[in-house]
């Protein structure tokens, strides 16, 4: 069952008809049809509404709602350690897919059109399966060399994986959520949290979604370990170990502006040098808590990455159909969800959230 099809059957039950649901909900009655057969994306705002008009928690309208079938295989969902517990998490990954099953059809919907989809390859398909820290080296290793990032920074890493045919969308979401990763058919999608103004966090998290779609870990491996192996190969990723042991010079002490280099050029933060610095072994996890400690007395002297890191590949598609008159401005409206009356160059610039 699908979200439409969930709203026809809530409507059905309590005798509605959709001109009874449009005036409880506060839609009009074309939106509700719409809504039923899947044609428009309902969003946050707009499934509150519902909810109250159903007399329902948003919760139990998702409940029965199936998106993890054939089509969506779910690989990682992640919100920050302190409030992992107090999360609903069921609830919130069915959110999450309702929300995405129409963004990602219409993104393809728009590939089609402009003839520009494109079929990713994972290039660790045949790696073997992860079961320590040197796997996961030599995976970053194997992956950054054929991916020709070599030793150098990964700039635009979010455009550069966009490029490749790795779908990537923003959610406007409470800042306990992080990121999310899922395969649809052949297709890896990651989602991250357009809340995270963070860029160098924002990184890592892409990347560590990375690893979950495209490492393999054993069926029975503790799922904090896979965790800690996806935050190594993010760290991996960002900061080669031989680029990081040219850096410092000595495991004794380390000073601010040393760290504050290594973030500027790589995008990767302090925090996640120091735990880089302990995966390949140049200090202990003592040491790392020690330096840490001091790292925390320093985070008003820190300094922002100034890489930019914005999805961008959707809106760069509909400005193309839109130029080339290969979309309508009805059609370009229909897929962008941006009204006719709003329709511009400037509108289309906008982020694509939902």
């Amino acid at each position: 069952m699908n979200i439409g099809q969930r709203i026809r059957e809530l409507r059905v039950e309590r005798g509605f008809s959709q001109d009874d649901l449009a005036i409880r909900a506060n839609f009009s009655k074309s939106y509700i049809q719409k809504f039923e057969e899947g044609q428009r994306e309902i969003k946050s705002s707009q499934m509150a509404q519902l909810a109250e008009a159903f007399g329902m928690d948003i919760s139990e309208i998702l409940k029965p709602i199936n998106y993890t079938s054939n089509e969506f295989v779910i690989k990682s969902i992640e919100f920050r350690e302190a409030n992992k517990l107090e999360m609903d998490v069921d609830y919130f990954t069915k959110k999450i897919l309702g929300l995405l099953y129409k963004k990602y059809s219409t993104y393809t919907k728009l590939e089609k059109i402009m003839n520009e989809s494109i079929a990713f390859t994972n290039p660790l398909k045949n790696f073997d399966v992860i079961s320590s820290n040197e796997n996961v080296e030599q995976a970053a290793k194997i992956l950054r060399k054929k991916w020709k990032f070599e030793d150098t920074p990964i700039y635009n890493l979010i455009i550069f994986l966009e490029d490749l045919g790795v779908k990537i969308f923003e959610v406007v979401e409470d800042e306990d959520f992080v990121g999310f990763s899922c395969w649809v058919k052949s297709t890896p999608i990651i989602v991250v949290n357009a809340k995270s103004t963070d860029v160098s966090r924002r990184r890592f998290t892409i990347l560590h979604e990375l690893a979950h779609l495209l490492l393999i870990f054993n069926e029975n491996e503790n799922k904090d370990k896979i965790e800690r192996y996806c935050d190594q190969f993010a760290g991996a990723m960002l900061l080669p170990e031989e680029i990081l042991k040219s850096y410092i010079n000595s495991t004794v002490s380390i000073t601010l502006e040393e760290l504050k280099r290594i973030k500027s050029k790589y995008g990767i933060s302090i925090q996640a040098i120091l735990v880089r610095m302990v995966n390949v072994r140049l200090i202990n996890w003592e040491k790392y808590k020690q330096w840490q400690d001091i790292y925390r007395s320093w985070t008003d002297k820190d300094i922002e990455y100034n890489g930019r890191e914005k999805v961008s590949r959707f809106n760069y598609l509909l400005a193309k159909g839109l130029r080339e008159g290969a979309i309508t401005k009805d059609l370009a409206s229909e897929l962008s969800d941006i009204p006719m009356s709003k329709l511009s160059s400037s509108a289309i610039n906008q982020e694509f959230l939902f």
